[in-house]
């Protein structure tokens, strides 16, 4: 009887941790979809409210200095990809978690060489 009580109880805990991990998966995807969608609208908005800004021209090496360029990040970057978007930082703070300062005030903040998040500058050169 104790045998089969523990074994029942056993198989509960199973189903119900199999059930809790997918609700998590399905959460995380839903998660990634929305930052996705909002990174989106965000260069819609931006193409629609600077319309001239669409082609602008921004020196190598220089992209930190365009918005455009700052709404192209997402998440899953690593360093080589921030750099080619927006150029050598003007200063880095290294580690498990590092943070790339911009010359505008712009900022980019790593995490086990991913972007974690980052910060548009207030207002661009």
């Amino acid at each position: 009887m104790i045998k089969t009580i523990t074994i029942t109880g056993f198989l509960l805990s199973a189903v119900a941790f199999n059930a809790n991990a997918q609700d998590t998966d399905r959460i995380n995807r839903l998660e990634q979809e929305v930052r996705e969608i909002t990174f989106r609208l965000s260069k819609l908005e931006s193409l629609l409210s600077n319309p001239s800004k669409a082609h602008e021209q921004v020196t190598p090496g220089e992209g930190w200095k365009s918005v455009m360029n700052w709404r192209k990040l997402s998440t899953d970057m690593d360093y080589s990809a921030v750099q080619t978007i927006l150029g050598d930082p003007h200063r880095v703070e290294g580690g498990q978690m590092a943070h790339w300062y911009y010359r505008n005030g712009g900022e980019v903040i790593f995490f086990q060489g991913k972007i974690f998040k980052w910060s548009e500058p207030r207002q661009l050169e």
